[in-house]
């Protein structure tokens, strides 16, 4: 798949790396996979990939993200992504009892619930961009809101269930940006499904925009983030580095990420370095490990 020049909407001209729209496609595979047994949750991420105000949000945070500011994609793609991301971390824990939700146990709902939770936390959190990047986790509660007042009756009708599901939400959305404010195992997953957010292809709109830092030059050195059931630990976050400059994104990212969350006690990141297609680089190290709050190279 050769580049696509996004013709449409905030960012035309703007070339998206066939990597990235690739990473794309497998997450929509992803989540409609995840959710064959889900109905109210596919209902929701089928109505939201089709709700224009939605979509406009989104395009509207990739102007202030983007455009005014130079940092990654925070738009349509990113969503998508985040979302499959969601659902993987949210497998794993129904696969195992080590970790009860808080929708299911605290709060008496379904898997159903717990899934368009998360699906609805993924899907929206960063629309908030579209007023500020400051404080963005509050402008996304404040624009949610009415999305979801919109879209969930015909979901939820019971009015005392549909206040349940859309507080859970909210909450997920004001708690995603670092994870210290995240009081939820369902806010947690998608604080860290956020995090996992960090290849080349996303950091590519930026270093073509000519932001060349230690935040795009990192973004692109990651070639790829697997998420699975771990060995040591419930889960295991696998990022595959073509240069050392990759640490930061693994470190200021995702590691802070997870470090700050609910779920820190159960997740392991592994950073690999892996043998690059051009002139090789002078290795710092060639494995990194964070477990237990600490990084180790090994």
């Amino acid at each position: 798949m050769a580049e696509q020049v996004l013709e449409s909407g905030l960012l035309y001209g703007l070339k998206m790396p066939s990597s990235y729209t690739e990473l794309e496609e497998r997450s929509v595979r992803t989540i409609l996979d995840e959710l064959k047994d889900c109905p109210n949750a596919l209902k929701l991420f089928q109505m939201l990939q089709a709700d224009e105000e939605t979509n406009t949000y989104l395009s509207l945070a990739n102007y202030i993200a983007v455009r005014k500011l130079g940092y990654n994609d925070h738009g349509p793609i990113h969503a998508r992504i985040v979302t499959a991301n969601g659902l993987r971390l949210l497998r794993i824990i129904l696969d195992s009892d080590a970790v009860a939700l808080d929708s299911v146990k605290g709060l008496g709902m379904s898997e159903d619930d717990a899934h368009l939770i998360v699906v609805a936390g993924c899907f929206l959190h960063d629309i908030g961009n579209a007023v500020h990047r400051e404080e963005h986790e509050v402008f996304s509660v404040i624009l949610a809101k009415g999305i979801l007042e919109r879209l969930l009756p015909s979901l939820c009708p019971d009015v005392g269930k549909r206040v349940e599901v859309t507080e859970q939400i909210l909450h997920a959305l004001y708690a995603h940006d670092v994870g210290e404010n995240a009081l939820t195992i369902e806010s947690s997953i998608i604080v860290i499904a956020d995090g996992c957010d960090i290849t080349k292809g996303r950091g590519r709109l930026s270093f073509d925009l000519g932001k060349h830092d230690i935040h795009s030059i990192s973004a692109l050195s990651i070639e790829s983030v697997d998420i699975h059931k771990g060995k040591t630990k419930l889960i295991e976050i696998e990022v595959k580095m073509s240069n050392s400059a990759g640490i930061y994104q693994v470190q200021e990212t995702l590691g802070n990420k997870v470090a700050n969350s609910p779920l820190r006690d159960h997740v392991e990141i592994v950073a690999d370095l892996t043998p690059s297609k051009t002139h090789p680089e002078t290795r710092i190290l060639d494995r990194i490990v964070f477990s237990n709050g600490k990084y180790r190279n090994i």
